[in-house]
């Protein structure tokens, strides 16, 4: 019996449409009730037709057929993306039925013609607003065309209540009461529906609100994580500073003592702690400034960055033999000065750093469309193999072993989380032995949303 009912209501169908679209859901439910009633109408107005008009003709097997067609129509369904044509084919059917009884049973006059209402709230509630209309339209040119015939030709009778006057009498009264439950019906689904609805918006408010709580006091608990981590780090990075220091002090007072009793591989072995002691020092160093690259803020301006690329080339230094072009005059962006200068700094200097050519060859420029400016340092040097491209973002990630070529492997963690931060992203283009382009995002002035109210 369950599987009969389950059959019958389609619940796997009903099942397939998503928990969460209530509004898809309570139309195939209005859908089911409209089909089954619909198909009873159809039934009982052909047997009544059937076994009171003394001739037959085409319109009662017509209605017959449209009974068939709805619970066909119904069962066929076989995914939610159907629904809508089958909604349409439904109500089709519903007035169509209604204008071939209407011939038989008063043609104007016909009591059923209450049924349309039924017919032109289901339209709004099951495909929308301008179906709605259409069928409304529809109706009123039905009502139209049957008060033309009814009142200039004979095509309608009221044949189908044997010309009666009780009879026409009753089925008024039984159509107006039948009329009546089905319109309330209809408007208890829709405000059923709609206080359903209701409901899970109100739920997902409250749990909004509820995750919107948590979140308050998850941020307020992680500022206060922050301060502390970032005070610990500033403690630890000075203890760890002074036995450094000590060290390095302690290996320059003995070299001084020792003159020259050292012989050559000792003087070797104590650069090499020397050396290890600065390496210790710049990485405690790098540490900090990767910790508190997002969260020192610069003042805003709307900084030249041709200017500011010329004066850190400046700053940077180049040895003779590199060559830094910058391909045309760059543009004007909204940037903490600092910030975006410590960027184009690792950038570069990283060209020049680890270029493995005679002649060095940096070239800087950059593109540029609706949201982005897309600049580009482009080098001549070894390369890097595609498997390394996200590695060399991570901190403490080098490709060379630190005693060839010194370095912390913290530059371009930095520079990530600074064009991350903007709302930008950095990324390289590079084979083995082809050179390497290093590319990033920064917001055009005007869509920076961060910095929007300036811009603006």
């Amino acid at each position: 019996m369950k599987a009969l009912i389950k059959k019958l209501t389609r619940s796997k169908l009903y099942e397939m449409i998503p928990a969460d679209n209530l509004l898809d859901r309570q139309r195939f439910e209005l859908f089911r009730i409209f089909s089954f009633t619909g198909f009873m109408v159809c039934t009982m107005v052909f047997i009544q037709m059937i076994s009171t008009l003394s001739q037959i003709g085409f319109i009662p097997w017509a209605i017959f057929g449209l009974s068939l067609m709805m619970m066909a129509n119904y069962f066929a369904v076989k995914r939610p993306g159907q629904l809508r044509t089958a909604y349409i084919v439904a109500l089709s059917a519903a007035f169509l039925l209604l204008h071939l009884q209407s011939y038989t049973a008063g043609g104007i006059i016909n009591s059923g013609t209450i049924y349309l209402c039924v017919v032109i709230l289901c339209s709004f509630m099951l495909i929308g607003k301008n179906a709605g209309l259409i069928m409304s339209a529809l109706a009123a040119v039905h009502l139209l065309y049957l008060y033309a015939i009814t009142s200039f030709t004979t095509i309608t009778s009221t044949a189908l209540f044997n010309n009666e006057k009780d009879l026409i009498n009753q089925d008024f009264l039984i159509t107006g009461i039948l009329g009546i439950i089905l319109v309330a019906a209809q408007a208890s689904n829709l405000l059923g529906s709609k206080n359903i609805i209701i409901q899970r918006i109100t739920e997902s408010r409250n749990e909004l609100r509820k995750k919107n709580e948590e979140l308050k006091e998850y941020t307020e608990n992680l500022e206060k994580t922050n301060k502390e981590l970032d005070k610990f780090a500033s403690i630890v990075s000075h203890d760890l500073k002074a036995p450094l220091r000590a060290i390095g002090n302690l290996t320059g007072w003995i070299e001084e003592d020792a003159g020259d009793k050292f012989d050559e591989e000792t003087r070797k072995n104590f650069n090499i702690i020397k050396g290890r002691v600065k390496r210790m020092e710049d990485l405690i160093n790098a540490i900090l400034e990767y910790s508190k690259a997002d969260k020192v803020k610069g003042e805003l301006l709307l900084v030249d960055v041709d200017k500011l690329v010329h004066e850190t080339i400046e700053f940077i230094g180049k040895p003779d033999n590199a060559e830094v072009v910058i391909e045309r005059k760059l543009p004007s962006a909204f940037a903490e000065q600092v910030k975006l200068e410590q960027v184009f700094s690792n950038l570069i200097s990283n060209a020049i750093k680890y270029n493995d050519k005679q002649d060095i060859k940096v070239n800087v420029s950059f593109t540029e469309d609706d949201q982005y400016y897309t600049f580009s340092v482009k080098d001549n040097g070894p390369g890097i193999d595609p498997k390394y491209h996200e590695k060399i973002f991570i901190i403490f990630q080098t490709l060379n072993r630190r005693d060839d070529v010194e370095s912390t492997g913290v530059g371009l963690a930095i520079v990530k989380k600074i064009i991350e931060e903007q709302g930008g992203k950095i990324w390289v283009e590079s084979e083995v032995g082809q050179g390497a382009i290093f590319k990033f995002n920064w917001p055009v002035p005007g869509n920076n949303v961060k910095n929007g109210a300036i811009a603006a």
